[in-house]
């Protein structure tokens, strides 16, 4: 006798399954965002993935083949199981002790700019959309405790600026008023660009000039990221050099900062290859990463990365209430969302970014973070 639901269960019932298909399809989509992948297959992959999760209901005409009934099934499990597990154990998570965030400073430059923030970007329309905080901007900082610091470097300074994507929108004036107080701050030891500078043919002008009025007191350094890939990325780092950047790559360079060694390493991957080589990399030295994706994390931890930077992910850029964000292009999906991950003794601290391609932005501000290290 087949199950005749009564329609308020019946009702129920079909939107939890469409939770659940939701969730296997966005979480594909995600992980191959987090992969090499030709950029007109992603582009063309995202509108398949809107199509299919608008097409639920049409399942529900061929409810009565096998397949589509195990689907069925399966949406249900993720939907009504799966999905309100992780997002309850999303909810319980926390900072390692290891990280206090001890301030934030927000600006709104609509507010006192106006319309001069929209520029020329094709979509500058969608930055008008009601609660988008596209225009907004966080200073956050971080005091991170470690107890293998150097004794030196207690009260060190970094700078981490990642993910500006110029493309018109935000406009120029809007940069400058973001470069200005990021000038405004005190001198950093350190600064570190996180990659995904440019998405167009004609902003590579901006990098060598916005970037070129940061300044610090021992070095800049700087990565490419998976856009930069796709926009003449030699020139990308010829506007990094000119603005006087150490230029990572996949590879690594030993320092002296506060006259304690130290090796700064740049991971580009899985865009560029191949992954740094750190085989002559010298022992019992501080190692720094400067990655572009925190999907590097794990590499970090094999390699004894003692403290790792990544943008990349956006904190997701549109985060839900309750549910936090859905889409991030990560093989992890939404794991690595939060400021801060500690694991097997390596730390790695996260910039949510200043812009993206698609300028959309809820609960989750453009942020520049600085930290400050103290000795545990």
């Amino acid at each position: 006798m087949p199950f005749d639901p009564p329609p308020l269960l019946a009702s129920l019932l079909f939107a939890v399954a469409w939770v659940g298909h939701a969730c296997l399809w966005v979480a594909l989509m995600n992980f191959l965002f987090g992969c090499p992948l030709p950029k007109l297959f992603l582009k063309s992959w995202r509108w398949v993935t809107a199509a299919l999760l608008f097409s639920f209901p049409l399942l529900l005409s061929v409810a009565d083949t096998q397949p589509v009934l195990v689907y069925l099934t399966l949406c249900l499990t993720f939907g009504a199981a799966v999905f309100p597990a992780i997002t309850v154990y999303r909810w319980l998570r926390k900072l390692p002790p290891e990280v206090a965030i001890t301030d934030t400073k927000s600006f709104d430059f609509w507010k006192t700019l106006g319309p001069e923030c929209l520029g020329d970007g094709k979509l500058r329309a969608a930055t008008r959309l009601p609660g988008n905080d596209i225009y907004k901007f966080d200073i956050t900082t971080m005091t991170v405790t470690l107890p293998n610091i150097p004794a030196a470097w207690d009260g060190l300074s970094l700078l981490l600026v990642s993910d500006t994507h110029f493309y018109g929108t935000p406009s120029r004036v809007w940069w400058e008023a973001v470069f200005d107080e990021l000038a405004a701050l005190p001198t950093p030891d350190v600064v570190l660009l996180g990659g995904d500078y440019v998405d167009t043919e004609v902003h590579y002008d901006w990098i060598a000039t916005l970037f070129g009025r940061l300044k610090w007191d021992k070095a800049g350094f700087a990565i490419l990221g998976n856009h930069d890939a796709v926009h003449r990325p030699e020139r990308v780092r010829d506007g990094l050099r000119a603005a006087g950047y150490e230029v990572l790559g996949n590879g690594w360079k030993e320092v002296s900062i506060r006259g304690e060694r130290c090796v700064v390493i740049g991971h580009e991957g899985p865009w560029f290859k191949p992954a740094p080589n750190l085989a002559g990399v010298p022992a019992g030295v501080f190692r720094l990463c400067l990655s572009h994706t925190p999907d590097n994390f794990y590499w970090g931890i094999r390699n004894g990365i003692d403290l790792m930077f990544c943008g990349h992910v956006h904190g997701g850029g549109v985060v839900l209430p309750l549910v936090g964000p859905i889409f991030t292009p990560s093989k992890f999906g939404r794991r690595f969302d939060l400021p801060a991950y500690m694991k097997r003794g390596t730390l790695m601290l996260l910039s949510r970014g200043l812009s993206g391609k698609e300028p959309l932005r809820y609960r989750c501000p453009p942020q520049v973070v600085r930290v400050v290290l103290r000795k545990g």
